[in-house]
């Protein structure tokens, strides 16, 4: 085996294991979503076959346009943001704000900025929180806010 090939070999085996754990952090956040009640779907195709990670309330609600837009949630789920949370700014046309659950700690403050320019809101776990710049704290949900929200839209 060549260098070259053991090279791809490995990133293959990497970018495997980076899908696995993206999936599994889907299904720990679905589990938790049904555990409360919320109403959900996962992988419901919007625009141009996209598919975004969490649609609240469902696939119908979403795409029906008398459904007022104001009463759907979206949310994506990656284990890191790097670069890849531009990914979620056009998943779904029909809601404005775009919710991002990530396990990343820490997120420098020009890159939060850039975020929430373009709509793009966190969610982290609670303790997390205190991971994040100051004159972000106000804006970043807990994922138990998330939960909490979701319910008052539902509701």
């Amino acid at each position: 085996m060549t260098v070259e090939e053991l090279v791809i070999l490995a990133n293959t085996i990497l970018n495997r294991r980076k899908s696995r754990a993206g999936k599994s952090l889907e299904h720990h956040l679905a589990e938790m979503f049904r555990n409360f009640n919320l109403q959900f779907q996962s992988q419901v195709i919007t625009e141009e076959s996209k598919r975004p990670d969490f649609i609240f309330p469902n696939y119908t609600c979403y795409h029906n346009p008398d459904y007022s837009s104001d009463n759907l949630i979206f949310l994506a789920a990656k284990t890191t943001c790097k670069d890849r949370w531009r990914q979620v700014i056009n998943e779904a046309d029909r809601i404005k704000i775009k919710y991002l659950f990530t396990l990343q700690q820490g997120i420098s403050i020009n890159q939060l900025a850039e975020m929430y320019k373009y709509d793009v809101r966190l969610v982290v776990p609670k303790p997390y929180l205190k991971m994040f710049p100051a004159e972000f704290a106000d804006k970043i949900y807990s994922l138990n806010d998330f939960i909490n929200y979701v319910k008052v839209v539902q509701n």
